[in-house]
């Protein structure tokens, strides 16, 4: 359609957000999203990169002529951060739009068309809190000890129900970043989600849908898996600071970290057989053992039962609360126990704390982001002949950044009983 019409993207974004795009509109309600700083210096499509120190130059000695001969200069590497593109989709009604243009309907279709772009806003900020905690290999959550039958498959951790949606559309594959399974059509829509039980329930006969899907198959919303091939979601503090140092020799943006994992992955702890009240004080002490006098203590990132186990274990009275101001102007609640701030996040994987100093952890754009499709290249809604349905894009093209990786710690938790 002719641009200047009531369809065209850029026109209607200025009248429905006349001072330009909100970023706490963004983050709002979304902890570690709002927590977590906007770098807007990608220099093109290749992405950021940024130096990894592995050590300082070695020439010291006692005696002179030793440090002369054992001299070297200091060791490091260049972490790299490519640039991924993440889509939200806006819809309206063909009848609708024709009607604004010919009729009197004007007002109705700018609340819906309102009421669209907030969505997939929503949807957006949603999902980019979601993929700091989550992976990039794309995965949402594992099927449990029994294998998917009938219309439902059962997480591993009833919690994890929080990263689906009705009407979500996903698939499965046996390992975190390989080959999705076939199918008849290979993938599957959520109907229905039982947040008390962990149970999806799907549009048809899963092991139909979706061949032979098995006990802890991994689950993506379709589009967004590996499916062996390059990541096409952002890195997270799970792929930043991973909880295990296994696989730290297989180069990471650029970088084999198993030169010196604490430093080039940051620490980690595992306080799973300690009481819920001392985790975080013998982690923080394991983090300073591990990094050095580099490491400075961060914000605590924690799922809410996790939290409250925290608190029910202390009796309440010695955590306080307060609120952290954020750099986009909005504040944040926050918990504190033993000088450590706490912050609860839903989408936290529960039964894991990540720290994370301030700077440490970035989200890194070329400018500002997201934006919609039609302020980047002057496109309008595309029309689907077939559906007559109008569409239009918000885009989010950036990454996530570990821009001070020691600075990031794992913590694992005592499991929530």
């Amino acid at each position: 359609m002719a641009a200047g019409t009531t369809t065209d993207t850029a026109y209607l974004s200025k009248i429905i957000y006349p001072g330009g795009y909100d970023a706490k509109q963004l983050v709002r309600d979304k902890p570690a999203l709002a927590n977590t700083p906007h770098k807007k210096n990608f220099t093109s499509a290749e992405g950021i990169s940024f130096p990894a120190g592995t050590a300082n130059g070695q020439g010291a000695s006692a005696v002179v002529a030793t440090a002369q001969s054992n001299v070297s200069p200091s060791v490091g590497q260049k972490f790299l951060v490519p640039q991924v593109s993440y889509y939200t989709q806006v819809t309206l009604q063909g009848k609708v739009v024709r009607n604004a243009m010919n009729g009197n309907s004007d007002s109705y279709f700018m609340d819906q068309l309102k009421v669209n772009m907030d969505g997939a806003q929503e949807t957006m900020g949603v999902e980019l809190n979601r993929q700091i905690f989550g992976s990039q290999d794309g995965w949402r959550a594992q099927v449990g000890s029994a294998a998917p039958s009938g219309t439902t498959a059962i997480l591993a951790n009833f919690s994890d129900c929080v990263f689906f949606e009705k009407n979500m559309v996903v698939v499965f594959a046996s390992t975190a970043g390989g080959a999705i399974r076939a199918g008849t059509p290979g993938y599957a829509k959520i109907t229905a989600v039982d947040d008390s039980t962990g149970t999806l329930t799907f549009d048809g006969t899963i092991t139909t849908l979706i061949t032979t899907p098995g006990a802890g198959d991994y689950i993506f919303r379709q589009g967004d898996a590996r499916n062996n091939g390059t990541a096409v979601v952002s890195a997270s503090l799970y792929d930043w600071n991973p909880p295990s140092t296994s696989g730290l020799g297989t180069p990471f943006m650029g970088v084999t970290r198993s030169d010196y994992p604490s430093r080039l992955a940051g620490p980690r702890y595992t306080g799973t057989g300690d009481p819920i009240q001392t985790v975080f004080i013998k982690a923080f002490q394991s983090f300073k053992t591990q990094v050095g006098p580099g490491w400075k203590n961060g914000d605590i990132y924690i799922h809410p039962l996790n939290m409250s186990q925290l608190m029910s274990a202390v009796e309440g009275g010695r955590v306080t609360t307060g609120e952290k101001m954020t750099s986009y102007g909005i504040g944040i609640p926050t918990f504190k126990y033993m000088n450590m701030t706490f912050i609860e996040d839903s989408l936290c994987q529960l039964n894991t704390a990540k720290v994370v100093a301030e700077g440490a952890f970035v989200r890194a754009s070329c400018g500002d982001q997201p934006i919609w499709s039609s302020d980047a290249n002057g496109s309008e809604f595309k029309v689907d002949m077939g559906t007559d349905l109008f569409y239009g894009s918000l885009i989010h093209d950036g990454n996530f950044a570990g821009m001070k990786v020691n600075q990031l710690g794992h913590i694992a938790l005592p499991v929530v009983s």
